[in-house]
């Protein structure tokens, strides 16, 4: 929703205020994430049986997916898969997941398109409709906690934004405008709503977020510029989403709910459909407009991007993740091996923490693919040499010789920033550095 007015300060306030209601906005801060060595990892295949398996979400142990007029589930500690039971007259599709509770849409020919919720902990008992209403039409229902946030048709053919309370069995209207509202995304703790926000068209989005305080919502928008914004997600404190910026093909971006400068990660590559867990963003990436896609994650808190697919004749896309107790991560996806009518749904398990080793011939391989003048590559390879010799031959608790050559390497390359290296390039060499200092516990 569009507030309906705007507080204009003078002085530098109200310039900015009127460039952002214009469509304006400042430049994001790119980032040039560091590839990270690819994680060892199994896929599952989770359901490759006939007919179109796609849109999974994921939560813990749960998944939550459409096959064709239906939606099923899957745990990951049962290895069971199950379908929600539906009329001879429904079909549901459109579904989210959160811990075991699972909302969809259900069509009923004739009659209406209801929200309905589902604990896939007690299958026994059957789904509930959500705000139960003759001829409802509401669509791309996503929960988070005990909140649900689903598109009504009804309210206006644009759609308007409502959330609903579980706990509480009550609703609240958010939108109330002429603008088209979609692709609604809530934060796990059910505190943030974020979506699609549309004035001229449904293909020209921003992106706006509902924030709980109490009993009542703070909406405006996240990103409002004249470029288009799309497939938001929320851990709660960032909203990430991808977008299309001047020239760019499609990169994704996150900025803080509270507000403060938006990020981008900048990739050669075409981005787009983020969810985010924790400080992973799990994204899909293809070389061009007309690749196939594959399935990344990238680590917000070590600026490390990690290749999770690798399938050049193989689309991966649709994805989710979720952060395990362990630590460890789990990606699902709908993969198009057999046809893009009928698509499997895939999941993979796997951890990050590569060891100081690994980082360390890393940091050495990249220097290597730079090609960078004689002179420099020698200084720099011999005190990644010095570095990698002394954590060789280290007791585990004596690991100084091998930290005080990455700090030397670190310096240097410092000194050359923007000289005998570009910017980006050092850049690049001190994340990684800092990557193994960290994994060496240096002090």
């Amino acid at each position: 929703m569009k507030k309906n007015t705007f507080l204009l300060k003078s002085g530098i306030y109200g310039a900015l205020c009127f460039l952002v209601a214009m469509g304006w906005v400042a430049p994001a801060r790119a980032i040039v994430p560091v590839n990270g060595v690819p994680p060892t990892l199994t896929p599952v295949t989770i359901n490759n049986g006939a007919g179109d398996q796609t849109d999974p979400h994921i939560s813990g142990d749960w998944v939550a997916y459409t096959s064709d007029a239906s939606i099923r589930y899957y745990n990951f500690t049962t290895n069971t898969d199950a379908e929600i039971p539906r009329g001879a007259s429904a079909r549901d599709l459109l579904s989210d997941i959160s811990g075991s509770k699972i909302v969809f849409s259900r069509v009923i020919t004739g009659v209406k398109t209801a929200v309905m919720v589902f604990d896939a902990s007690t299958p026994a008992v059957a789904p509930i409709e959500i705000d139960e209403a003759l001829g409802s039409n509401r669509l791309g229902s996503a929960i988070g906690g005990n909140t649900v946030a689903y598109i009504d048709f009804v309210l206006r053919p644009e759609g308007e934004m409502v959330i609903h309370d579980l706990a509480t069995s009550t609703s609240q209207r958010i939108t109330s405008d002429a603008s088209f509202d979609q692709n609604p995304s809530v934060s796990p703790d059910g505190t943030v709503v974020t979506w699609e926000h549309c004035p001229t068209s449904s293909t020209n989005c921003d992106i706006w977020q509902a924030v709980k305080s109490g009993t009542s919502w703070t909406v405006g928008p996240t990103m409002d510029s004249t470029t288009p914004e799309g497939n938001p997600d929320t851990n709660g404190s960032l909203v990430v989403y991808d977008s299309i910026r001047g020239l760019d093909r499609g990169d994704i971006f996150w900025r803080p709910v509270t507000g403060g400068a938006e990020v981008q990660l900048q990739m050669p590559s075409v981005e787009a459909n983020p969810s985010i867990a924790g400080n992973l963003i799990a994204l899909e990436s293809r070389p061009t407009l007309f690749s196939t896609t594959d399935i990344f994650v990238y680590d917000i808190t070590t600026n490390v991007l990690y290749q999770i697919t690798d399938t050049p004749l193989v689309t991966e896309q649709l994805n989710d993740i979720t952060v395990l107790p362990d630590g460890r991560i789990r990606v699902v996806w709908a993969s198009d091996e057999d046809g893009f009518d009928a698509r499997n749904v895939k999941a993979a398990t796997f951890a990050l923490v590569a060891s100081p080793t690994d980082l360390l011939q890393q940091l050495i391989d990249t220097v290597a693919a730079f090609n960078l003048r004689r002179g420099i590559a020698n200084s720099l390879d011999a005190k990644l040499s010095n570095a990698q010799k002394a954590l060789e031959t280290a007791r585990s608790d004596d690991t100084a010789g091998a930290c005080g050559m990455l700090g030397a390497f670190i310096n240097e390359v410092q000194a050359q920033s923007g000289k005998a290296l570009t910017v980006d390039q050092a850049t690049e060499l001190i994340d990684l550095a800092n990557q193994v200092l960290t994994a060496l516990e240096c002090q």
